[in-house]
């Protein structure tokens, strides 16, 4: 029994220093862009839209799909739909019959989780803000 009591004790002792010899950086969150946004502010230097409000909800469903109601000026929204892709913070996607989209993007997420900033990979200056928002339902049954 004097055995253990002393092997316990040696353990107990040591345990600081294995302890400090397996320190690990702690793991970064794995970004999810899964859910419903709107845009909230959009921003470039490159494309004029004419003075012309724009709304944009964005739905990144599990499993890759997405389902896009636009509007751009009065009007009703317009529905888009297709499939996206998140690899390395990098967001690429194509619209339903193949067409991508006119370019990827580099996304950012705030601590939060509640604000979405992509920024174009092709155009840097275009920079879009969503936040998170459910999409209304007279949005989804009015669209085109």
């Amino acid at each position: 029994m004097k055995r253990f009591h002393a092997i316990a004790a040696i353990l107990l002792l040591a345990l600081p220093f294995l302890s400090a010899n397996c320190h690990h950086e702690p793991e970064e969150d794995p970004l999810v862009i899964d859910g419903q946004w709107q845009i909230s502010h959009f921003s470039t230097k490159s494309v004029s839209i004419g003075g012309q409000t724009v709304d944009v909800y964005i739905d990144f469903q599990t499993g890759g799909n997405f389902e896009m109601y636009q509007m751009l000026g009065t009007g009703r929204y317009r529905k888009f739909t297709g499939t996206w892709k998140l690899t390395d913070k990098l967001l690429t996607g194509s619209y339903t019959g193949g067409q991508a989209w006119a370019s990827s993007y580099e996304v950012i997420m705030d601590d939060s989780r509640t604000q979405l900033t992509l920024t174009s990979t092709s155009t840097p200056q275009e920079i879009s803000t969503y936040r998170k928002q459910t999409i209304p339902q007279d949005v989804i049954n009015n669209a085109l």
